[in-house]
Parts: structure tokens; C-alpha cells; sequence
């Protein structure tokens, strides 16, 4: 069988003999709490922002046969998370460089491999870690998406201005944007039946009481 190994950041595969046991690393108790989130997107389970207020990893799991294993993927360097940002989100330099508290001119020094302080690299995986959770369940962004408050009045990118998971705030968004389809989808069910009224030939005049 062969099991991935976490050795370098990416993963690779080596063989052990059947019926060896593989041990996780100790970050697999950290991993837990990231891969129950984002179970969570695909059980209907709803995410709330209280519950973790710091950035997490992002998270992948490997089914092993009989065996379910959870590791840490890859580590997006800084001008990395910008190009995932921006290819989901599509933010100017700018409203980013707004977003994040600093200038534009740091965000193209991040682009040319610059390495931003902690703080700020942890808001940049953030953000980037939101764009997966959209990209994964294949939601498309817009204007209007990008602008709606939904979390203590909050739009997604506020969020991010102020320093909340904004990760977590798209788990919460992806949650809202699903039971509204789910109901859009049952209200089109129930008045799909129903018989339309045609039109008439005097059906935009006004009613004869209506003319006095």
C-alpha cells in the first residue's frame, strides 16, 4: 500500500508492507478542527464565525483504503496567496493593499518575493484560504457577492480589513448562498403547476374606475 509522505511540504508516495501501522504526525490534532470545517461545507452544517478567530491552515484529506488520514497541504508563499486572491476575487492592487492596512507598493514587493510580516501573512492565507473554500464549491464572485454584508454587517472583505477569519467568514457566506438556492429551488417546485394567466388584448389598460 502506499501512503503519502509529509516530508518537503508536498506530498509523495512510499510503500509499507501490509499491515504496518502509519503514524500522523502530532499536528494531526490541530488538523482535526480545519478538516471538521470544512466538512461541514458539504454536510449542511453551518459554520459560525466565534468559532475560531484565527487563521487555520488549509486543510486535505487522503483516504487510505480502511485507513482516513488528514495532512497539512502545501504552504502558498505570499505571492502565491496574492495570485489566488486575485484569481478568484479579482480585487484591484489597491483594494487589496486597502484590505490588508498597507500600501500598494508592499503588495508588488510581496509579488516579487518580499516576505510580509507574520500579522500580514497570516491575513493573506486567510483570504487566499477563503477563495479556496469558493473556488471549491464552484461559486461564481461578483460585485454585488463581494459588497454583500452578511456577518454583523459586515462583506467579506471588511472582514478581512478587520482582522477576523475571513476564511471562516466564507464557510458562513457558502452556507447562507446554499439554503437560499435550496429554497429559490423549492419555491420554483411549488409554482411550477400553476396555470399562467394569459394575456389580453386590454390587459396593461386601466380599469374604467380607474379613469374617474
Amino acid at each position: 500500500m502506499n501512503v503519502p509522505n509529509f516530508g518537503g511540504g508536498w506530498f509523495n508516495e512510499r510503500s509499507v508492507s501490509t499491515g504496518s501501522s502509519f503514524d500522523m504526525p502530532k499536528i494531526v490534532g490541530y488538523c482535526v478542527i480545519g478538516a471538521s470545517m470544512l466538512a461541514n461545507v458539504g454536510t449542511g452544517g453551518v459554520a459560525n464565525l466565534s468559532d475560531l478567530k484565527k487563521p487555520q491552515p488549509y486543510f486535505q484529506s487522503f483516504d487510505l483504503g480502511d485507513m482516513r488520514t488528514v495532512a497539512v497541504a502545501h504552504v502558498r508563499t505570499a505571492a502565491e496567496d496574492i495570485a489566488r486572491i486575485r484569481e478568484v476575487f479579482s480585487p484591484a492592487i489597491s483594494n487589496l493593499a486597502g484590505t490588508l492596512g498597507v500600501s500598494r507598493q508592499a503588495v508588488y514587493n510581496w509579488l516579487n518575493g518580499e516576505q510580509p510580516k507574520t500579522e500580514l501573512t497570516e491575513k493573506l492565507r486567510d483570504l487566499a484560504q477563503a477563495a479556496d473554500v469558493f473556488a471549491h464549491e464552484d461559486i461564481a464572485i461578483n460585485s454585488m457577492l463581494l459588497k454583500r454584508k452578511f456577518a454583523n454587517g459586515k462583506s467579506l472583505f471588511q472582514i478581512a480589513q478587520a482582522g477576523e477569519s475571513t476564511r471562516n467568514a466564507a464557510l458562513l457566506l457558502v452556507q447562507i448562498l446554499r439554503r437560499e438556492t435550496e429554497q429559490r429551488v423549492r419555491m420554483n417546485a411549488r409554482f411550477a403547476d400553476r396555470a399562467k394567466t394569459p394575456a389580453s388584448a386590454d390587459f396593461d389598460l386601466p380599469a374604467p374606475n380607474d379613469l374617474a
